[in-house]
């Protein structure tokens, strides 16, 4: 009966679906709770309260990791509580550094931890692995921290072109070619091409840029980058984000008036 119920919690707890890192922590939770019980020990889950909520990064693939690991601890259990432990160990403009912390026994499966470090390491992450009286595996990766909200300088914007009038034209035209590239970028998810994505993720970046939405246009330059190690799979949920947020900051630049300093 209990493996039933187990199967059961794995099918409603699909870890490769997860959309956010709260998401993945949750699904992981509910997928091992049988499978833990059975071997009579808990599992807990150990969370810095300076993790962000909305990182963006290779979601789905750590959960395959992850998974690895928690298999691996209750098979081969320290003790009768096994912890996952989030610890952010970096934390600077637009980034954060999170390790993911593990342990088991000391003749922990080699094997499993070597193939965990070939998929981080494919991550542009690391594996660490300590060993004292347990064997302490820990998954270090980068992630990406979103803007709090769109918004672009206007003044910024305003006096740079020198008149309202400029400033308009640029405007329709920006958003005009915002437009048409969101259209080419529906096309590129469809054909899963990461090149593709790449190249629109610069061409909006370099938009976003000439309209002074600085946060903006440095998001879509960090997850250009992100997209030269991560599978497009697990970075399509923060392009389409990009996307939207990129429309609606021009769609508001667009309605800016001479009075509206900053929106």
């Amino acid at each position: 009966m209990e493996r039933v119920l187990e199967a059961h919690a794995a099918r409603a707890a699909r870890v490769g679906i997860a959309t956010s890192l709260p998401d993945l922590l949750e699904r992981l939770g509910r997928r091992y709770l049988g499978r833990a019980h059975r071997r009579r020990v808990r599992l807990a889950l150990d969370v810095d309260p300076t993790l962000a909520t909305d990182l963006v990064g290779p979601i789905r693939a750590l959960g395959a990791i992850l998974q690895r690991l928690l298999e691996l601890a209750i098979d081969q259990p320290h003790g009768e509580l096994i912890t996952l432990r989030v610890d952010v160990v970096g934390d600077e403009p637009g980034r954060q550094t999170v390790h993911f912390t593990v342990d088991f026994l000391a003749d922990a499966a080699l094997e499993t931890l070597d193939s965990a470090r070939r998929m981080t390491l494919s991550l542009g992450g690391a594996l660490h692995v300590e060993r004292e009286d347990a064997l302490r595996a820990i998954v270090e990766l980068r992630f990406l921290v979103p803007p709090v909200a769109p918004h672009v300088d206007v003044v910024a914007l305003r006096t740079t072109l020198g008149s309202d009038g400029a400033l308009h034209e640029v405007i329709d035209a920006l958003g005009e070619a915002l437009a048409a590239d969101v259209g080419h970028l529906e096309g590129a998810l469809a054909r899963s091409d990461a090149l593709a994505v790449r190249q629109w993720l610069h061409r909006v970046s370099g938009a976003l840029g000439m309209a002074e939405a600085t946060g903006l246009a440095a998001m879509g330059g960090n997850l250009e980058q992100e997209m030269a190690v991560c599978q497009l799979s697990d970075m399509e949920l923060a392009v389409r984000r990009f996307a939207m947020d990129a429309t609606r900051a021009l769609a508001w630049l667009r309605e800016a008036r001479t009075h509206d300093p900053l929106i």
